[in-house]
């Protein structure tokens, strides 16, 4: 199986080492000896600070927010609307399986031999409040389909290329949907309903016009924590905001600065993605024997 793993690059500093992270977490996996690729669709000042890896398909791309004024100042809608552009969508197609995530993660040894028959998801953090919930099943009910009451889909996905094309075009139809009928003029307050995770409902929405079905959670975005082991059963793990080990803001911080890499437990979740973050590149080139 073929894989390609598809992010959005911004041009800010703390996404691109996001991005070496997660490039260095495809040699250490394997799946890029397997054949998998990462495609970045970024912005175009970044692309001299990516990689250079015959491995990475580069695809130029502004941000969909500075260029569509109803969406100004809403970056999160370029993880989706970059990466549904028919251009994208196209190079996706010369892949078997699609894993649409963010720069702030790492993919773990368990995907390298993975193959999806559906879609395949995390778990978000988003409906928790009824005021939520029983928007987010009004919409459903409005736009045309009942809702099942599956709730808190997570931020990545990943499935057959297909699946995942249809996926991420109708989630951008219900951001749109949502923006237009429900936060036009209201942004509402977290944890209720509110605007800052608009893409997150709409994310929910589009599973059930398109594969309700046929999709699993739990199996991807993880927690960066030190109390799971790197086992067989974790695919993927993302830079969650949290101040349990290991987390991405302290690490930026210096709060790890006193640990040695040697001493780094690279065996737990929160200790892989650490090790990833510090460890340069060459050196886990040479040690995965050159990949």
């Amino acid at each position: 199986m073929r894989l390609g793993v598809l992010v959005y690059v911004d041009d800010k500093k703390e996404i691109v080492d996001e991005f070496h992270w997660l490039y260095r977490s495809m040699i250490v996996s394997g799946v890029f000896a397997r054949g998998g690729e990462l495609i970045a669709v970024c912005h175009p000042n970044v692309i001299a600070q990516l990689p250079t890896d015959d491995r990475i398909v580069v695809i130029p791309g502004l941000p969909f927010a500075d260029q569509h004024a109803e969406w100004a100042g809403y970056g999160y809608i370029n993880s989706i609307a970059n990466l549904c552009d028919p251009a994208v969508l196209a190079v996706c197609r010369s892949y078997d399986a699609i894993l649409k995530t963010d720069c702030d993660t790492f993919v773990a040894p368990a995907l390298a031999s993975f193959e999806p028959t559906g879609l395949c998801f995390g778990f978000g953090a988003y409906a928790y409040q009824e005021e939520v919930r029983r928007k987010l099943s009004e919409c459903s009910a409005r736009w045309g389909f009942p809702h099942s009451g599956l709730h808190n889909v997570g931020a990545s996905v990943l499935g057959p290329t297909e699946f995942v094309g249809n996926f991420v075009q109708a989630q951008l139809d219900y951001c749109h949907k949502l923006l237009d009928e429900e936060f036009r003029d209201v942004q509402g307050e977290w944890p209720g309903w509110c605007k800052n995770v608009l893409t997150m409902y709409a994310g929910e929405l589009a599973l059930r016009r398109t594969y309700p079905q046929r999709c699993s959670l739990g199996l991807l975005d993880h927690l960066p924590y030190a109390d799971r082991t790197l086992g067989g059963d974790v695919l993927h793990i993302h830079g969650w905001h949290t101040d349990q080990y290991w987390s991405k803001h302290h690490f930026r911080a210096g709060a790890y600065d006193h640990m040695a890499p040697g001493d780094i437990d690279r065996t737990t979740l929160g200790g892989y993605c650490h090790w990833l973050a510090v460890t340069p590149t060459d050196d886990l080139r040479a040690g995965a024997g050159g990949a």
